[in-house]
């Protein structure tokens, strides 16, 4: 995945937007690591993966519920949702029914495409109700 910050992704949160930040950086560091002999290694690294996604989304919902955000509701469904997967396919990783290349590609392709979508969406909602907010807050009163 190797994503590249841009200033498009900006949630206008700067907490929000170093955690995304932080976990593309760490699902580019677990992409490295695709031999099932790197193992150990991995280990750490989803253990720091399944903290910081379970912080990070109950920081953005916090951040989505301060802005009254209309979506809030499916948003933390999404996450409800990946969380489940997220455990659901480390089980299997540990059974030895997912390789961890698959694994790994499963992964960041899951939040790659939640950022893509849904926070896109909240990003999007955000510009627009500040620009909204804005033109209110600057209008000039007419008449008596």
């Amino acid at each position: 995945m190797s994503r590249q910050w841009k200033p498009s992704f900006c949630s206008m949160d700067p907490q929000v937007d170093e955690d995304h930040r932080a976990l593309f950086r760490l699902l580019d560091r677990l992409a490295t690591h695709r031999r099932e002999s790197d193992i150990e290694d991995l280990n750490p690294l989803l253990d720091e993966l399944m903290e910081y996604t379970f912080v990070h989304f109950a920081r953005e919902e916090g951040a989505m519920k301060a802005r009254n955000y209309p979506r809030l509701a499916n948003h933390s469904e999404q996450h409800q949702v990946m969380r489940k997967a997220l455990i659901e396919s480390l089980r299997q990783v540990a059974k030895g029914n997912l390789v961890i290349p698959v694994f790994i590609q499963h992964i960041k392709d899951s939040f790659s495409y939640h950022f893509e979508t849904d926070d896109m969406t909240f990003v999007t909602w955000q510009r627009q109700h500040q620009v909204k907010a804005s033109d209110r807050d600057s209008a000039v009163p007419v008449g008596p």
